[in-house]
């Protein structure tokens, strides 16, 4: 079951009506320094190979880490999480699920978690991906966006207003929206246009894939894989970041026939560490050739353990982005896409070290 399926939406005004109300700042909650492992239930266990389920935040962004499955796929509550981390509101983060399929994280101002996944499949059971994983804690310090085209404020469930900041030269978006009737539901703010266009991966109704495409000019185009309805129905902006120019990133040297995909005036594919997150921009397309190992991490910025990030493969197809500790990176398409590696967005893909 989906955040956009009728039965979700009612089980969750009537869980958050019942919530209590949390403090008006969650960047003010003391936050253990580093990381916090985070304590599974419900049968779920950590994925073998993978780094341990653990949560991290920083200035107000809550930063996930590591792999979990749940072998009997009786329940889709993976933890509880400990209460410095909890979103003011209730938050849909999309999650990279087994044979790159697409998944959401929901997250209650309780704590409370729910892992739902497209078509209801058994998909989080089998593997369900942390990494990359971002979202954020309260609204302090965030410019609500102007929704226009008939987007709406989607409130049913508690999720928070449409909304915007910059960390750093980092933009983030929280909040959830439906109801458009054009894939132009706002204009961002001059401060906080990037340089280059950007196409960032976001969830939809019933866990669909979804995208976002942010241009220089602060226009943005909405697109659904399937059909523009599940866009209509559920929106989610939560997770969502991306890069506002190239300060501290360093170019990736392509390989195996892979270039930069700058036509759409995308920026060139780049990597960055900050406060020990990873952080890609750019595209990339194959030119040549059907080496799915695009690049390979530089040392200093690998995995000590192997990560698997989802990312947006064009015309909204879900993807996966998948880094060994040597620095190998492969990608790997959601089943049945043909020419999956025309497009592939690094834009807004990050993880923890």
């Amino acid at each position: 079951m989906s955040l956009g399926s009728p039965a979700r939406l009612a089980v969750f005004a009537v869980a958050i009506a019942s919530l209590p109300s949390l403090p008006a700042s969650a960047d003010q909650a003391a936050s253990p320094p580093g990381g916090t492992l985070l304590t599974l239930i419900n049968g779920w266990e950590a994925y073998r190979g993978s780094p341990k389920p653990e949560i991290f935040a920083y200035k107000g962004i809550v930063h996930l880490k590591g792999a979990i499955k749940e072998p009997t796929g009786s329940n889709n509550e993976p933890f509880i999480v400990p209460v410095p981390f909890r979103p003011a509101a209730t938050v849909a983060v999309k999650l990279d699920l087994c044979d790159a399929e697409n998944g959401v994280l929901i997250i209650a101002p309780d704590g409370s978690t729910d892992i739902g996944s497209e078509d209801n499949g058994s998909d989080p059971t089998c593997f369900t991906s942390l990494d990359g994983v971002t979202y954020s804690m309260a609204a302090d310090g965030y410019h609500t966006l102007t929704l226009r085209k008939g987007w709406q404020h989607f409130g049913s469930d508690g999720a928070a207003v449409p909304a915007v900041r910059a960390v750093g030269n980092i933009v983030h978006f929280q909040g959830a929206m439906a109801n458009g009737t054009s894939p132009a539901a706002f204009v961002l703010p001059a401060a906080l246009r990037p340089q280059s266009t950007v196409w960032i991966a976001l969830d939809m109704a019933f866990s669909t894939n979804g995208r976002i495409g942010i241009h220089p000019d602060g226009t943005v185009d909405v697109q659904a894989q399937s059909d523009f309805s599940a866009a209509q129905t559920f929106t989610s902006l939560d997770g969502a970041a991306f890069a506002l120019d190239t300060t501290g990133f360093t170019a990736l040297t392509l390989i195996n026939g892979w270039r930069p995909d700058t036509a759409d005036g995308t920026a060139t594919p780049s990597v960055r560490v900050d406060h020990d997150v990873v952080e890609f921009q750019g595209a990339i397309t194959q030119s040549s050739g059907s080496s799915d190992n695009p690049f390979v991490l530089p040392p200093g910025m690998r995995p000590a353990k192997t990560v698997c990030l989802a990312v947006d493969m064009g015309q909204a197809v879900n993807g996966r982005l998948q880094i060994a500790p040597d620095g190998t990176v492969s990608l790997l398409a959601e089943q049945g896409v043909s020419d999956p590696f025309a497009f592939v967005s690094l834009d807004g893909v990050s993880f923890r070290l």
